[in-house]
């Protein structure tokens, strides 16, 4: 039985290894990509875009290929440091040596198969960082004020031509779930422009306030009315304001009835017809007023004159 077993698993063996060499013995065509890096000196700077890669498609028997697929990765290096002038480069005399081509393999297509290499005079700037981070807190938690970035610029080399243009460089894309706490946390920016500018520094700080959801109802706030003439007098019905606050619980408890100004116009009042009136609300910056009673209020107008 275990000799039948032996015999069987080498004839499969044999088979697979027989049907493997028959049919890589066949003429096949293949696509593939090879990476292109770009070399710079510290004077350079380039105002046309390069390709990340460049694709080649091969013809040849499936052996021959099949040592081109596990060789090792090639890379198309390309050294731009001894150019001082626009100029058009191909790179398909080069990619048979760099890929390792044997000689009974053809070169079907390279694309692109010529590279447009235009300079421009190299500067710098500082551009903003535009956060991609997406952070979703656990249920009833809530993210307080807006997050901060450090740096919240970075500086950036490049050609003129290309700087005028950016206006911003992006942190990657990333989402943090179920956070029920402050956190924060080193990200990568996102170069879109590869070998067209360079980035310093290549990271960000990204900084979250994230605490328990609550609210807080404020009673009692004065309303003031601006502009008042010295001889009027108004008289808001009612008197005073509620103001309902949502967000974090520590971030709440910071917040004083001297932080907030309520007021009306007097020159509104004096071009109202309906006899209510909307107050002007004004709050620190990161707090979220979702409420305020009552909404609009009556108001009589009176001569200081008058008893």
């Amino acid at each position: 039985m275990k000799r039948n077993i032996i015999i069987v698993l080498f004839s499969f063996i044999f088979a697979t290894a027989l049907w493997l060499y028959i049919s890589l013995s066949d003429v096949f065509i293949i696509n593939f990509s090879i990476p292109v890096n770009v070399k710079l000196s510290q004077k350079q700077a380039l105002a046309s875009e390069l390709p990340n890669s460049i694709d080649v498609t091969l013809k040849g028997k499936g052996w021959d290929l099949l040592i081109v697929i596990l060789g090792n990765k090639p890379v198309y290096n390309l050294d731009l440091t001894n150019y001082k002038r626009n100029v058009v480069i191909s790179p398909v005399s080069e990619l048979k040596n760099i890929i390792g081509i044997p000689e009974n393999i053809t070169i079907l297509n390279v694309y692109p198969d010529s590279l447009d290499i235009v300079f421009d005079n190299i500067s710098e700037k500082y551009v903003k960082v535009k956060n991609n981070l997406v952070v979703i807190p656990k249920e009833g938690y809530v993210i307080v004020g807006n997050p901060k970035i450090e740096p919240d610029s970075v500086k950036v080399f490049g050609a003129s031509s290309i700087l005028m243009k950016l206006k911003s460089i992006p942190t990657v894309s990333l989402t943090i779930e179920n956070v029920s706490q402050k956190f924060s946390r080193v990200i990568n920016l996102k170069d879109t422009l590869k070998n067209l500018i360079a980035i310093e520094p290549k990271t960000v700080t990204v900084f979250y306030n994230v605490e328990l959801l609550a609210e807080k109802k404020l009673e009692g706030v004065n309303i003031t009315v601006r502009d008042l003439p010295a001889n009027k007098e108004v008289v808001l019905i009612p008197p005073k304001i509620d103001l309902i606050f949502r967000g974090g619980v520590n971030h709440l408890s910071k917040l004083k009835m001297e932080d907030i100004s309520v007021m009306v116009d007097f020159s509104l009042l004096e071009k109202d017809s309906t006899g209510f009136i909307t107050p002007d609300i004004r709050i620190p910056v990161d707090y979220n007023l979702i409420k305020y009673e009552p909404n609009q209020f009556q108001y009589i107008i009176k001569n200081k004159s008058e008893n």
